[in-house]
């Protein structure tokens, strides 16, 4: 995460500079998730198939046609997490998604080294 970040709701705790659970304070219900080998546990507890072809969140009412599409969404949206930092460059991604494009974008000669 980065140094002082602050999501506006001033709502930050003191010892890890991640934003305060949610709730009416402005964090727009958002689970704060600090260890990432949590993470898509976390994401598959807000995912519900709503048809064979359909998956909707349980948090808003966004519905994807792939189950993938949820959880980025999710990840986005709903969770907070230190996020990912890319080791050629030290660029801070809040998501596997942005990891994911950045690493494409930016160091398409390095992937191998970025798996």
């Amino acid at each position: 995460y980065e140094e002082g970040y602050d999501d506006g709701s001033g709502m930050i705790d003191p010892n890890t500079g991640m934003p305060i659970a949610a709730g009416a304070d402005g964090n727009k219900g958002r689970v704060i998730v600090q260890d990432l080998a949590d993470l898509d546990a976390v994401i598959l507890s807000k995912v519900i198939s709503v048809s064979p072809n359909f998956f909707q969140c349980t948090d808003c009412p966004k519905i994807a046609k792939t189950k993938q599409n949820l959880c980025t969404h999710i990840e986005a949206m709903h969770i907070y997490h230190p996020g990912f930092k890319c080791p050629v460059c030290n660029k801070h991604c809040s998501t596997r998604d942005a990891f994911r494009k950045h690493k494409i974008r930016h160091h398409k000669f390095s992937l191998s080294m970025l798996s």
